[in-house]
């Protein structure tokens, strides 16, 4: 028995020894693990607390832009549908970026999937904005009354007809000269990336006389006119009705004739005796309008 205890008892001794480092082992670990567990919590906590400040703060600046947006809106009149709104929740499918004093915003609603946008500098003075009924966008139709060359815009306008069809994206800047006007008339047909430029950047003079030469002078698109594609419209153009502007095309002059097809850059008439329908089938043989079927159909590519 002796022989046997003196046998088994260094091995004793050794687990013992190998169980007492397991459990310093064991300890330090756990000290390690309850370490890093003070550390995330506190961790969450600094982000908990970045969370509920943010979320202040975006409260805090929602409030400042509702705010801001009452008293935009209580400057200026914005008609929607025919009755006068006081913020943007009221017209949810126009993009309105309204800023400045004493403009008007005349808007019926258009219909399409697309967006109407509707930008005012907070410069802007007594400008004017009318969109009429029956307007159909697919994409986006940008109308901004912006500062450019030094000049706010001041007693401007941009008025849109009826029965127009906005097939891609569409960019009108308003002049910024008092009584200057960028006219639309109806039943238009506008392809994609079309810009419509009433404002000059910037100054062209005469070095003898000093006359301005690139003063502005408004734009006129009238009615039944197909506007293809990549197309510019600049100061001074006049476009006369039941017209097609070739795609990539420079407007930058009037062009009184009807019926003719003006193409390249700048723009010159190519063709004459022409019309244009929004189908490529017979239709055109019995339409009162080129857009026929447009608002029952979905728009085709122009």
């Amino acid at each position: 028995m002796r022989r046997l205890i003196k046998a088994i008892l260094p091995y004793g001794i050794v687990r013992a020894i190998q169980l007492s480092r397991e459990n310093n082992d064991l300890a330090r670990r756990f000290e390690a693990l309850s370490t890093e567990m003070v550390a995330l919590k506190a961790e969450m906590e600094v982000e908990a607390e970045d969370r509920r400040r943010t979320k202040a703060k975006l409260a805090e600046e929602a409030e400042r832009n509702l705010l801001e947006e009452r008293e935009a809106f209580r400057r200026n009149l914005i008609v929607f549908n025919g009755q006068r709104i006081s913020s943007r929740s009221q017209a949810p499918m126009i993009d309105l970026q309204i800023r400045g004093e004493d403009n008007a915003i005349i808007i019926d609603e258009p219909t399409g999937p697309g967006v109407l946008h509707v930008i005012l500098d907070s410069k802007s003075r007594g400008c004017k904005f009318e969109f009429g009924s029956s307007n159909r966008i697919v994409a986006n139709v940008f109308v901004s009354f912006s500062e450019t060359g030094a000049q706010a815009p001041t007693e401007s306008s941009v008025k849109i007809g009826s029965g127009n069809l906005f097939n891609g994206n569409a960019h009108i800047v308003a002049g910024t000269r008092p009584s200057t006007l960028v006219e639309i008339g109806n039943e238009n047909l506008f392809a994609n990336n079309i810009h419509i430029l009433g404002a000059v950047d910037h100054l062209i003079y005469d070095i003898n006389t000093k006359e301005k030469v690139s003063a502005e002078a408004g734009i006129s698109i009238e009615s039944r006119i197909w506007i293809c594609q990549d197309v510019i419209i600049l100061n001074k153009s006049r476009i006369a009705s039941d017209n097609i502007v070739a795609a990539r095309s420079v407007v930058n002059r009037a062009f009184e004739e009807p019926n003719t097809i003006v193409a390249g850059t700048p723009g010159k008439v190519t063709k004459r005796g022409m019309m244009w329908h929004l189908n490529t089938n017979d239709d055109y043989l019995t339409a009162m309008s080129p857009l026929s079927g447009a608002r029952s159909a979905t728009a085709k590519s122009a």
